[in-house]
């Protein structure tokens, strides 16, 4: 049975890290929280799990990741979010791909748990990300905006049949802040890169991003949840276009 390591970036996340760790504890070998500040029980909570809980400042999310990956002492690692629970027949399958791995990384479905869902609802919001990976093969860089793991020349990639359970969801106020803070890092390297936005898809964007997630992601099956998650989205698309306007404006020569 091949060894996995398995790393989570954390930040005031006492309200979900304990059942993605309870879940986790099962199938990963060594476990690293990375932190970059918790003031809750973030840090209680994952040494109780046996987890080792690493502090690293926060520059953005792939630097962080890339920081848990570089401690890991096994080839095969797992990137893993403090909302994201592994469901007990991915745990099974993952235990089964790794008696004799025929493939250098492997992708997950994530999907999208609203407010008081046991299960995925039908037609719910998934990702499917390389999650699982042999890190000779592929790489979580410390330079992006995000958190996508890449994938070396020649490398073998396989897809895995069972779900990952994300609870994005705490709470209005903590979505907020969260993407308050994500648009901050966009911002940033799009001047960065010399991106430009026009004046149309600053007066679109909002409107054009809620009839995307409403109807197009279906969040309109989610009712009076489904309204106020579309509209945020749509809100956090539009504030990437206005921060950016923003700094123009502010960095006039």
């Amino acid at each position: 049975m091949v060894k996995i390591s398995a790393y989570i970036v954390t930040l005031n996340e006492e309200k979900r890290l304990g059942k993605t760790l309870q879940a986790l504890k099962n199938v990963a070998d060594e476990i690293f929280v990375i932190d970059s500040g918790s003031t809750d029980s973030t840090k209680e909570i994952a040494l109780s799990y046996g987890a080792q809980f690493v502090f690293h400042e926060w520059k953005n999310i792939s630097s962080q990741k890339h920081y848990g990956q570089e401690l890991c002492h096994n080839d095969w690692v797992l990137s893993l979010d403090a909302d994201e629970v592994l469901s007990d027949e991915l745990i099974a399958e993952i235990k089964e791909k790794m008696k004799d791995p025929q493939a250098d990384g492997y992708r997950i479905k994530i999907c999208d748990m609203l407010p008081g869902d046991k299960k995925p609802r039908m037609f719910a919001k998934t990702y499917n990300l390389v999650r699982l990976y042999n890190r000779k093969k592929c790489n979580m860089p410390d330079y992006l905006t995000n958190d996508r793991v890449i994938v070396g020349e020649g490398a073998i990639i396989e897809q895995l049949q069972n779900k990952v359970y994300h609870y994005s969801y705490v709470s209005l106020s903590q979505i907020w802040f969260k993407l308050n803070m994500y648009t901050d890092e966009l911002v940033k390297t799009a001047v960065e890169q010399g991106r430009h936005y026009s004046y149309l898809r600053l007066y679109t964007e909002f409107p054009r991003q809620f009839l995307f997630y409403y109807f197009i992601r279906r969040y309109c099956l989610y009712g009076t949840c489904g309204f106020w998650m579309a509209t945020t989205y749509a809100y956090f698309r539009f504030l990437k276009i206005a921060k950016w306007f923003e700094w123009r404006l502010l960095n006039k020569k």
